[in-house]
């Protein structure tokens, strides 16, 4: 690597993110935030313990489910707004310097 590459600042995208309020990751995540708290010790009868794990299957999945379909950043602004943001432009990894 060369001098000026380790000087050069990585390559950036712009994308418009959304407000977190209109995110469905976010209000899913909130969701999912109180229905653990609601899980704690003293308030264990909404929520059997033996459903605890079942839960938490739940969440993953569908946590995963809305990491493949949300694909826009969000951002504390108000709702219906949008927003530039800069992100590291993420590119393939370099080749391996040992070949076979």
């Amino acid at each position: 690597m060369s001098d000026l590459e380790l000087i050069r600042p990585p390559p950036t995208v712009t994308y418009w993110a959304i407000s977190l309020f209109s995110s469905r990751t976010f209000w899913w995540n909130a969701a999912n935030g109180l229905s653990s708290i609601l899980s704690l010790a003293e308030v264990n009868v909404l929520i059997p313990a033996r459903f605890v794990s079942l839960q938490l299957a739940v969440v993953a999945l569908v946590n995963l489910y809305l990491r493949t379909v949300t694909v826009r950043p969000a951002a504390f602004i108000a709702m219906g707004t949008t927003q530039p943001v800069t992100v590291t432009k993420v590119g393939p990894p370099d080749p391996p310097t040992v070949t076979d």
